[in-house]
């Protein structure tokens, strides 16, 4: 059972990193489309954490997974925190209330959809992480405990 539990969670958290990055890109069309420009000290966190870091944990979950687990986690916590500031707290170009008035409406609209969808999903993907790391710790400690030759 809690092998069919871990293989869920693993899944689970494959399609979050999935849906995140296809996310991400639909996201940075409407960044482009209305000149909302990230500066390059947002690009320097944006490349490595937002994008590349969950696709390289969704690949590492395959065979390591716990380091898998570890870098979904730490990568998508990262990307929260970063979204929740600029999309949320900070008054920038940036903030959902401020892209409310752009235009083209119908990019407006995607850019604030798409902004809380990559909060939901950051969200999730870092639960799904902790279930997986909880998993994985419960059966290493069941292993320990069942061994006999001691």
């Amino acid at each position: 059972m809690k092998n069919r539990n871990t293989r869920a969670l693993k899944l689970t958290s494959l399609w979050l990193v999935g849906f995140h990055f296809l996310t991400v890109v639909v996201h940075s069309v409407a960044h482009e489309v209305l000149s909302v420009k990230a500066s390059p000290a947002q690009l320097a966190f944006i490349i490595p954490v937002i994008i590349f870091a969950p696709v390289v944990s969704g690949f590492m979950l395959l065979k390591f997974e716990r380091a898998g687990a570890w870098l979904l986690a730490a990568s998508m916590l990262g990307s929260f925190a970063f979204g929740l500031y600029y999309h949320f707290v900070a008054d920038t170009i940036d903030h959902v209330a401020h892209v409310a008035g752009l235009q083209p409406a119908f990019w407006s609209s995607v850019f604030r959809l798409t902004a809380y969808l990559l909060a939901a999903s950051e969200v999730a993907a870092v639960v799904a992480a902790a279930m997986l790391l909880a998993a994985g710790r419960s059966q290493t400690l069941e292993h320990h405990a069942a061994r006999t030759d001691f």
